[in-house]
């Protein structure tokens, strides 16, 4: 079962935070295809994703969650808890990628809900660190990410295979 989160600052809404399901994949489509605008990266069909959405969702650790703002999903993060390391005495760490609230529900208090119940999943697992990654591209985002309490620690690479 989800997380519900009563009065936001927008007023009474009702917003919940829950694992993805298969009938999702439509929503989760859309909102990956907000977030890949200007990129040149489309998202999955759903015939793709709906080869990919089991092995996803079973992997120990992950968990794909969706906001749900008044009974529509118009949100999501990709969670992946690590499994301990022999840094930072065992403890796992955690990295959310893939967050994106829909256009044109934004402000409404379900991006906050939606990491705030990342960062309570994260803290929940024993994790010594929660690491965010967003293009450096996306300023309004990190503005978001900054507000709820998140800092900048990194700079990132990465490696692109074709």
């Amino acid at each position: 079962m989800g997380r519900t989160y009563g009065k936001l600052r927008s007023g009474q809404v009702s917003i919940e935070i829950r694992p993805a399901v298969v009938a999702d994949l439509p929503v989760l489509l859309d909102l990956y295809e907000q977030l890949s605008e200007g990129t040149g990266t489309p998202p999955a069909t759903l015939h793709q994703a709906q080869g990919v959405f089991d092995d996803l969702v079973g992997q120990p650790g992950r968990t794909l969650l969706v906001a749900v703002l008044d009974g529509a999903v118009v949100g999501t993060a990709d969670l992946l808890v690590v499994s301990p390391t022999l840094h930072h005495l065992g403890r796992p760490w955690a990295i959310v990628e893939y967050v994106v609230v829909d256009r044109r529900t934004r402000r409404q208090g379900a991006g906050r809900a939606l990491m705030l119940d990342v960062v309570r999943r994260a803290g929940e697992a024993g994790c010594c660190r929660l690491q965010l990654v967003s293009s450096r591209t996306r300023a309004g985002a990190h503005d978001f990410y900054r507000a709820i309490g998140f800092e900048d620690s990194a700079i990132g690479f990465r490696w692109h295979f074709p």
